[in-house]
């Protein structure tokens, strides 16, 4: 069935190709610009603290497309995966919780193509996964944020030849709380005060303005452990500050069920982990509030999205069968498995500049 509803997704894109066209987003205060590696639709690259001021290409406003078409309308722009040539073999793949279930989507439909190559997939910490990427050079770490220039030096110093990061998918996060709390939207300060050690002592829901039985009760965060991307995403490129401990858990959906058990809990997870038990927060800057929904992420108003990388050796003997792989996930249906798997695809222009990365002879 599935794979049933994964074939009528794709051949729904064969419809005529909407155009797309950039427009500059502006903000408020609360929410920061944030300089990475990854673009939303062309450049949006902002966090939630400082002064909200996010310049980024997206597509159109809201109101002119549902985020369905406009889903449909980036799909449509991308090239469909033609095999570059017949590989065999294994691709060890390991890494991040959160692109687990993703890795498996795309080798699923690439072993249609390939029905020689084998994948052995398996989840590890970061700390881990650094060891057996090291000790497994042919392999693919799957890395649930930007990798940084010297995480690829320390690989390199390690004895890989050409570590490189590549850009595969992008997920946007949500605050959630229980169904039962009061609370509707949540500021960047209020989020840095709940979750970060330099907000001072534990706070209690009186932070958020919830009076009653609620208001003098502490807020309990639940969080992904140190060693997961999720946890270095947030501590490093979205708060820049240590976080609060909370009680920590092995995976992101683990964290919205935690909190739907949970009155008095708070934790961030993905958006679309498909669980209605927990409520998504919008995210509010000044005057301005940002839905927690597909309309705001799609048209690139909603600024709490990280990339999903990948990192292999393009200097190993067998890293022909690697790139061929990474070739089909740019491709127009490992970009809707993205969609199918509760992501969202890769912008254009950046597709392009990584298949000519591929291409390269100096991929880093």
């Amino acid at each position: 069935m599935i794979r049933g509803l994964r074939l009528a997704f794709v051949a729904a894109l064969k419809v005529t190709a909407m155009s797309i066209e950039p427009s500059t987003l502006q903000g408020e205060k609360d929410f920061a610009m944030l300089r990475t590696t990854f673009r939303w639709l062309g450049a949006i690259a902002c966090a939630v603290f400082g002064s909200f001021n996010c310049s980024a290409y997206a597509i159109d406003p809201p109101g002119t497309m549902s985020s369905v078409e406009k889903l449909r309308a980036m799909l449509q722009t991308i090239d469909p995966y033609k095999p570059d040539q017949a590989i065999a073999g294994e691709i060890p793949v390991f890494g991040s919780a959160t692109m687990d279930g993703l890795a498996h989507a795309w080798i699923d439909n690439f072993r249609e193509f390939h029905p020689d190559i084998k994948f052995q997939v398996s989840g590890l910490g970061e700390a881990e996964s650094i060891k057996r990427l090291i000790a497994k050079p042919s392999g693919i770490w799957l890395v649930s944020r930007p990798v940084k220039p010297e995480e690829l030096d320390t690989l390199k110093s390690s004895g890989l030849r050409n570590p490189v990061s590549f850009e595969v998918a992008r997920q946007a996060l949500a605050v959630y709380v229980h169904p039962s709390n009061p609370v509707t939207s949540i500021t960047g300060e209020q989020l840095r005060a709940i979750f970060t050690t330099v907000g001072g002592d534990a706070p209690t829901w009186k932070l958020l303005g919830v009076t009653g039985a609620l208001t003098d009760q502490p807020i309990k965060i639940i969080s992904r452990s140190q060693d997961s991307g999720t946890y270095k995403f947030l501590a490093e490129m979205v708060f820049r500050s240590p976080l609060r401990s909370g009680s920590m858990v092995k995976s992101n959906a683990e964290v919205v069920d935690a909190i739907k058990d949970e009155p008095l809990a708070i934790g961030i997870s993905n958006l679309r982990c498909g669980i209605t038990d927990a409520r998504a927060l919008n995210l509010k800057a000044g005057n301005l509030e940002i839905p927690s929904d597909e309309i705001a992420i799609v048209s690139g108003q909603y600024p709490l999205v990280r990339p999903l990388t990948v990192v292999f050796d393009m200097g190993h003997p067998e890293s022909q069968r690697t790139a061929e792989f990474l070739r089909y996930v740019l491709s127009q249906a490992g970009q809707a498995e993205n969609v199918l798997a509760g992501y969202y695809p890769v912008d254009l222009p950046l597709i392009h500049a990584e298949l000519a990365r591929l291409a390269s002879t100096d991929v880093r």
